[in-house]
């Protein structure tokens, strides 16, 4: 029996087959499914998603979001999902260029948290994007 995996980003489905598992970046860690997995719903941080599937594996960076989990199939609801192939890894840089100099700034300065926040959450999709691009691009 195979795993239904869905991911879904606000431009619409960016992934929709039939996998042999899943791991995701659970807030607690990560977590692997397999078809028959007990149901669960949990938040996702930023990182890396890894697709089973055949004979090929597949990477993806997600930004944070939420999994929804059931005995065969597995819901991912994310801001972001791009693939390895996908990753365009010069704008990624600039992406993590941009929002490091952005951290700096709000450093040297008196600014609220929830732009920090912001910004480091940029950082860190930044980083994510290019780790995934460079080791699993094929």
């Amino acid at each position: 029996m195979a795993l239904e995996l869905v991911v879904v980003t606000p431009e619409g489905q960016a992934f929709r087959d039939a996998v042999e598992s899943v791991v995701l970046p659970g807030t607690e860690g990560y977590f692997g499914v397999l078809d028959g997995h007990e149901p669960f719903l949990t938040g996702l941080q930023i990182g890396v998603m890894e697709v089973e599937q055949r004979d090929t594996t597949l990477h993806a960076a997600l930004s944070t979001g939420y999994a929804n989990v059931s005995a065969d199939a597995v819901t991912v609801m994310v801001g972001t999902c791009e693939f390895a192939h996908d990753i365009d890894v010069e704008r990624a840089t600039t992406a993590r260029e941009r929002a490091q100099r952005q951290l700096e700034e709000m450093r040297q300065t008196e600014h609220g948290e929830d732009v920090y926040d912001d910004y480091q959450e940029a950082f860190s999709r930044a980083i994510t994007r290019i780790a995934v691009s460079e080791k699993f691009k094929v």
